[in-house]
């Protein structure tokens, strides 16, 4: 288990707590959630001005299935990421990342150390890979993704509906952690490898 509490410094210079969510940070998260303009909520898998929605999913975590780690600034969550993995079945070996980041601490670079903290999470276990799947109007999370290595992998058209209604495209980014590990190894050894 990562060392959590732990401290970083946005772009702004802000400092932020990244630690582990608990059952105890319930209500905080339920607060982040209504907090979310409509715009950024139209993308969560889940309804969250549904508080039993969040109390199913967050309640009672399972850090080997559900890894869900928080930033917070003053005691308030600004962003929110986890790692998600099946608990069975034929893809039990691929993570799938989501995060979620206040309007207030974007561009930031909050999300992308978010993402960080769970890829670490990611090649501390057995996975073999990590995906994030998103719409394709999010550009800068997109960006984000890319910049730590993920490589997009299909674009799948008017696959998802908003809440209004409107259809869009979903951007599936893979990394291979096991290709990662392979990548590391040879350059370890002095070898060069062409990505």
């Amino acid at each position: 288990m990562e060392k959590y509490p732990k401290h970083v410094k946005l772009k702004s210079g802000e400092q932020i707590t990244l630690r582990l969510f608990s059952s105890d940070d319930l209500e905080l998260l339920v607060d982040f959630y209504a907090s979310l303009p409509e715009k950024d909520r139209m993308f969560l898998r889940i309804d969250v001005l549904k508080r039993e929605n969040i109390v199913a999913r967050y309640g009672n975590p399972n850090y080997d299935h559900i890894f869900p780690v928080i930033a917070l600034h003053k005691n308030k969550i600004v962003g929110e990421g986890t790692l998600f993995r099946a608990e069975f079945g034929w893809m039990r070996n691929l993570g799938e990342l989501r995060c979620v980041v206040s309007d207030t601490y974007r561009r930031k670079g909050l999300c992308t150390i978010l993402v960080r903290e769970l890829f670490l999470r990611a090649v501390s276990t057995d996975l073999y890979k990590i995906q994030a799947a998103v719409m394709e109007d999010q550009i800068s999370a997109i960006a984000a993704f890319k910049r730590m290595g993920f490589k997009q992998e299909a674009l799948l058209k008017k696959h998802v509906t908003d809440v209004q209604g409107k259809r869009h495209n979903l951007v599936i980014l893979n990394l291979d952690i096991e290709e990662l590990w392979y990548i590391m190894e040879d350059f370890n050894q002095g070898k060069s490898y062409v990505v």
